[in-house]
């Protein structure tokens, strides 16, 4: 009885301190979705050119969730662009003029932010905030907690956020519409949605529905608002819907024109006397040849039976799909153009296109990133920066597409005398794992004096039979170079 009384005063400590991540934790979240999945509409193109065109931002998210929600090209594509960096980081200390980082109360601060970002879970944090910037056209978030171990952000509706307001320092201020509130019916569900709300929302939403104040808008402070918007606030590729919509039509015309041409009809003719024209088989007996040829041909749903007086012939339906042969392949193309990514991402045909477009894609999302790398550079000067010691957090445009040519040119920069860390972070160690694991290898199992390092092949000469310039990567190639290649591989070369 004991041990049951404390498991359960255990469980409740526990319960008291999990921390909501949006409104959807007080609902069961699959009737959560069931209830969204309900709502997805079919909009037609003439809708959808209307709302990009010159619909409210409220419809323009409203579409953008709608077709992200569908589990098609447009979530694809959406997914591609929120995963695509690592987000990984560079975290650097700046002692003040005069100041070493080697003195230990200024190296214990350094030390104490490196656990902090490692405490982040920076990936899934930020893929979360990059998906819901790229649904939404911006991120807004605020702080529930924060403090030297960690940092609690609570996903706001995007729907009751607007931003149109900067503080002195760049960053942007959120307004909230507390009307949102009024959106959960029951009292005691919204009651405990106001508990976890910061209490400058709480108390403003009570005000509010006492009527001491008018407008249903409050202003967050920038201390705890937490807004990354994209470009102008727009869901940023809205203008690939229409694109995938045409698709969607294309290949329910190309399935109903592949059934046509495979449905036949198999047409009985009766034989009769054409002289006299005296029938040799009386329309009773017709009909039951009729029923017995539709019952050996009942198991194939493309074949249609008509029984007449005459021989036995065979009509296949056909028609021509020459001109519209490649209509599927080119509607999908122009959803990525619309997008603007290369179709070489999801269907690679090419080489040099696949290169160029995952850079203009990371450079993309470097434009988010970099605001994530201020926000946090913000954060970790607040908690652990003062008079010796300043932070700057960098996000390093590092890719599952581009890790091992990053690792490579980092790695020569390090050969020259430059970072040591920048290899390590692109293969995924944190700064504080690079650390340890060096310690490891030199003080625990002294690794340095068991295996010697292998020469590099700037040491090395060339191996026998070996000569000539090494091969460039392709991304390093002219184009004539590239097509002189193919040529050869196309030919066989000598």
């Amino acid at each position: 009885m004991e041990n049951h009384e404390r498991d359960i005063s255990l469980f409740r400590k526990a319960y008291d301190g999990m921390i909501a991540k949006n409104e959807a934790s007080w609902s069961d979240p699959f009737n959560n979705y069931r209830r969204y999945d309900a709502k997805l509409k079919n909009y037609t193109l003439e809708e959808v050119d209307k709302i990009i065109n010159s619909g409210s931002l409220a419809e323009q998210q409203k579409l953008s969730r709608n077709y992200f929600y569908k589990d098609g090209f447009y979530k694809r594509l959406i997914i591609h662009y929120a995963t695509l960096l690592k987000y990984v980081g560079l975290l650097i200390p700046n002692p003040s003029f005069g100041k070493s980082l080697s003195i230990s109360h200024i190296q214990k601060r350094y030390f104490s932010a490196m656990d902090f970002i490692d405490n982040l879970m920076l990936p899934d944090m930020l893929t979360n905030c990059s998906i819901r910037a790229l649904v939404d056209g911006s991120y807004y978030g605020v702080i529930q907690q924060l403090n030297k171990s960690k940092l609690s952000l609570l996903d706001l509706p995007s729907e009751y956020c607007r931003s149109n307001f900067k503080d002195t320092h760049g960053n942007d201020i959120i307004e909230f519409d507390v009307s949102y509130f009024y959106t959960i019916l029951d009292s005691k569900t919204r009651n405990e949605v106001l508990a976890v709300y910061p209490k400058i929302i709480s108390s403003h939403f009570t005000k509010y529905k006492n009527g001491k104040v008018t407008s249903s808008w409050v202003k967050i402070p920038a201390d705890i608002g937490v807004c990354f918007p994209f470009f102008n606030g727009s869901p940023l590729l809205l203008n690939v819907i229409p694109a995938t919509i045409q698709y969607e039509q294309a290949v329910e015309t190309e399935r109903e024109r592949s059934l046509e041409e495979i449905r036949k009809i198999i047409v009985q003719k009766i034989p009769h006397n054409t002289t006299t024209n005296e029938l040799l088989f009386e329309p009773d007996e017709a009909e039951e040849m009729h029923r017995g040829t539709v019952g050996m041909m009942k198991g194939n749903k493309n074949i249609s039976v008509l029984t007449t007086y005459a021989d036995v012939d065979s009509i296949v339906s056909k028609t021509s799909s020459d001109s519209a042969s490649n209509n599927l392949e080119k509607m999908m193309q122009n959803i990525y153009y619309e997008a603007g990514a290369s179709p070489q991402i999801f269907s690679p045909t090419g080489s040099l296109t696949v290169e160029t477009s995952i850079k203009n894609d990371i450079s993309l999302m470097m434009i988010i990133a970099n605001k994530y790398s201020r926000f946090l550079t913000n954060i970790i000067n607040s908690l652990f920066g003062n008079a010796n010691i300043s932070f700057k957090y960098i996000i390093l445009p590092i890719s599952e597409h581009n890790t091992s040519k990053y690792i490579e040119d980092s790695f020569k920069l390090a050969q020259s005398g430059y970072s040591f860390l920048l290899p390590a972070l692109a293969m995924g160690l944190s700064q504080r794992d690079l650390s340890n694991i060096k310690d490891l290898e030199n003080d625990t199992l002294k690794l340095t004096e068991k295996l010697k390092p292998l020469s590099s092949a700037y040491t090395q000469s060339a191996s026998a039979g070996e000569s000539g310039a090494p091969t460039k990567p392709i991304e390093d190639k002219a184009p004539k170079t590239i097509q002189n290649e193919e040529s050869i591989d196309k030919t066989g070369g000598s």
